[in-house]
Formats: C-alpha cells, structure tokens, sequence
C-alpha cells in the first residue's frame, strides 16, 4: 500500500486558492419565475493542448510573484484547465499518497507542461501548486463518488473507470480508517462557515488584478478594496448558496 502518513507540518498553498475555494453556483438557473435546469458538461479533457508539438506551444507571461497574466486570460484559463487535466492522469498525479509533497511525479509534470506552454522556470511553483489543488479537489470528489455509492448500495463500477484498482483500494482503506473519518467530520463543519467566497470561477486573482491595472488610466495596482469587490460580483441571473450578507458587510467596511 503506497499511502503515506500525513506530515505533520504540512506545506502551504503558495498561491491563493481560487481554483477551489470559488463560490458555487446551484443548478438553478433563475429567468424570470420559472426555474430552468442548468446543463453540466464533464470534466474538461483539454485535448487540443495534449496534442501540440513543441513549435505550437503558447507563452506565458508570468507577474512577480510568478502567476500567469497573459498574453491573454483565455491563455490563462487554458493553462489552469489543462493542469486539472493532469491532476485527474494517474501516470502524473497518483491518487494513493495522502500529501502533494510525498508524489514522486513533480519534475516530470514540470517537464510535461513545458512540452505544451512556455513558461519561465519563476513559474514552476504556481504550476505544482495549481495542480495540487486541482488534484485535491479530484479526490474530493471521487470520496464523494465513493460514498454516494454506498450509502445507495450500489456497485462502484464507474470508479474502477476513473481510478486504477490498486489505487482505488488504498483510498478505500484510507477514506476508512477512523483519524480520516473524524477529520473528514471536522472538515464538514468547516466548510459549512465559509459564506464570502469569490465568484470568478477558474479565473485567477493574479489576472483579475492583472485586468484591473490595464484598465486603470494611470495603470496603478489595483487596491486590495477593489481586487476584493470584483472578484464577488454576482450574476443576477443565477443563485449561490451562500449568503451575500457577510460579503456586503466587508465591501462597507472597505469603503
């Protein structure tokens, strides 16, 4: 069994966390009165980046802190889909390590994503990370997956087509084990006490912050007040389940 304990001191996100910790919206969309089903694709598969050679590769641009602006931000978009692409590729991003630093797989990532943008080495860090928390949240789901089965009674066919056998066994035997169910309990009530998350999807702070000072006449960093603003703009047409209260109250107490 390839599972690891836990390091104590786990090491941090270096960048922030908007690629999960977004606001998510209901199925719900709302026109008018009536209630119409929202339509969910599949996981993006980002198949025209896996395919390019290396003369078609798309350069990135990175800030100071190593986060991709540009050239444009459909660039960056693509670049953040197509690391979650790689944290659901076992060969990449095995599912049976409890931690993002004990997979032995980084530099060959690393090398991979070269293969397909340009990207300076400044650049290397916000890549593993994005796709740290990319395969975080893909194990998230598949526990998900997992439990919904069971509590169905269900057979868990579609998970042995998402997730080799021997890897899909050691996260049962994980998910299992008594300190894993009593943090995953912990973690619940957690999460159920985050009511200001940002709605700006896969976009990242770095290219909304990024958009705000090309759009600013003195080109001046956006403020924290106003990067802050933006990023929990919410669509009228759409409902969210949280509240917007929390978030109103600090967008007053920046002013």
């Amino acid at each position: 069994m390839v599972i690891e304990r836990e390091a104590e001191n786990e090491v941090q996100p270096m960048i922030e966390t908007d690629s999960v910790a977004h606001e998510r919206e209901s199925e719900t969309m709302i026109e008018g009165s009536t209630p119409k089903i929202k339509k969910h694709r599949g996981p993006t598969k980002k198949t025209d980046i896996h395919a390019r050679t290396l003369e078609e590769r798309t350069p990135i641009i990175l800030n100071c802190y190593g986060q991709p602006i540009g050239p444009t931000r459909k660039d960056v978009k693509d670049l953040s889909r197509f690391l979650g692409t790689i944290a659901r590729t076992t060969e990449f991003a095995p599912l049976n390590y409890v931690n993002w630093p004990s997979v032995p797989t980084h530099d060959q990532i690393w090398e991979y994503v070269l293969e397909k943008f340009m990207i300076p080495l400044e650049g290397r860090s916000w890549v593993l990370e994005t796709v740290n928390l990319s395969w975080r949240g893909y194990k998230s789901k598949l526990k998900k997956m997992y439990l919904e089965a069971v509590k169905k009674g269900s057979n868990l066919d579609e998970l042995y087509e998402l997730v080799p056998e021997d890897e899909l066994k050691d996260l049962i035997s994980y998910w299992n084990t008594s300190p894993v169910k009593e943090q995953s309990k912990k973690n619940k009530r957690n999460r159920e006490k985050l009511d200001d998350m940002h709605t700006m999807g896969p976009s990242s702070y770095a290219a909304l912050r990024h958009k705000l000072e090309q759009e600013d006449p003195n080109k001046q960093e956006p403020s924290k007040a106003k990067v802050y603003r933006e990023s929990r703009i919410r669509n009228p047409k759409k409902t969210y389940k949280t509240s917007y209260g929390n978030t109103k109250a600090n967008m007053v107490s920046f002013c």
